[in-house]
């Protein structure tokens, strides 16, 4: 990478580096609510003149603010909201069914998996999974299937999972209990737990899919001020201090700089953004360059095991 990105790179100073990777291209977006990175994100592709931005979220009423800004920027983008709420595969079904049915999505160039939840308590999905899991992980799994097919339409398609530190705390291990039957709650390890899946999923995207042009990243965002925090009581900033120790004894853990939404979109967009040829396919980012992943990452057999349950719990192959 021969930009000279770093931790206080704005997500504008990205789209202004790379507007050949935005202009007249598709984005479908999960997780647009106002305030938070997925917002930002949006906000500044649409400086670049995409061709369409597609806002995926739970309630559109709620993001339709997002749409307005958009339009806003920029009147000729066209915005298309689709109801996604990734607790349910159900409504992951029904929004992928209106994005393939949609003549104003012909194809999809870029997806970027930004939805999510952090360290809330233990709660379970529609179909009965640990909401983090859940949530994080098996609902972008099936989502992204699902609109495979018009991913495949694109020349140079492409998949981008927010992940986060967090992934450092999860445990090959812990997929035996994924959904907490057996083992005692903690929502930052189910947390990370998600998030080290986000990562399997991306790298099994990217040997899978890669041989046929399909880009996967994942990235760790940084620590951004946003909703995500919603659920840090003071029982779980106690399990988030009992874990320290382990992002302490990591020597690549990523920097802590707290980030606000300007600087906090900037690495989803450099993953989103970059022209493939100079990262490797299925690469992680932190603070705009490549980053390091926990080593466990890079077990082939265990992300592959982690592709077959989603594809168990999901109901359907992912091919």
């Amino acid at each position: 990478m021969s930009h000279n990105f770093g931790s206080t790179t704005t997500g504008d100073e990205v789209v202004t580096a790379f507007p050949d990777s935005v202009k007249n291209r598709i984005f479908v977006l999960t997780g647009p609510s106002p305030g938070g990175l997925g917002a930002a994100t949006l906000l500044a592709l649409a400086k670049a003149g995409p061709r369409a931005l597609v806002l995926a979220g739970r309630t559109p009423a709620a993001f339709a603010p997002v749409a307005e800004q958009i339009a806003a920027i920029d009147a000729n983008i066209r915005v298309v909201s689709v109801a996604l709420d990734l607790a349910s595969l159900a409504s992951v079904r029904a929004a992928a069914a209106a994005i393939i049915a949609n003549e104003d999505i012909p194809h999809i160039d870029v997806l970027i998996n930004n939805g999510g939840l952090m360290a809330c308590p233990l709660s379970r999905t529609a179909d009965g999974l640990e909401m983090q899991f859940g949530t994080n992980h098996i609902g972008h799994f099936l989502f992204t299937a699902l609109i495979m097919p018009k991913l495949r339409k694109a020349s140079e398609p492409r998949v981008v999972n927010l992940s986060s530190s967090g992934h450092r705390i999860g445990t090959i291990e812990g997929f035996e209990d994924y959904n907490w039957e057996t083992t005692k709650y903690n929502g930052f390890i189910a947390y990370g737990q998600s998030k080290l899946a986000n990562i399997f999923f991306t790298n099994e995207l990217a040997r899978r899919f890669g041989p046929q042009g399909l880009k996967a990243y994942s990235l760790h965002p940084g620590s951004v001020n946003t909703d995500l925090h919603r659920h840090l009581t003071e029982e779980r900033q106690a399990e988030r201090l009992s874990l320290l120790p382990i992002f302490q004894a990591d020597p690549d853990v990523e920097n802590t700089r707290r980030k606000g939404l300007e600087d906090g979109c900037s690495t989803t967009l450099v993953a989103a953004l970059t022209p493939a040829e100079h990262v490797p396919n299925g690469a992680y980012f932190a603070d705009c360059q490549l980053g390091k992943p926990k080593a466990t990452t890079k077990d082939v057999q265990a992300a592959q095991r982690v592709w077959e349950l989603s594809e168990r719990l999901v109901g359907c192959k992912f091919e």
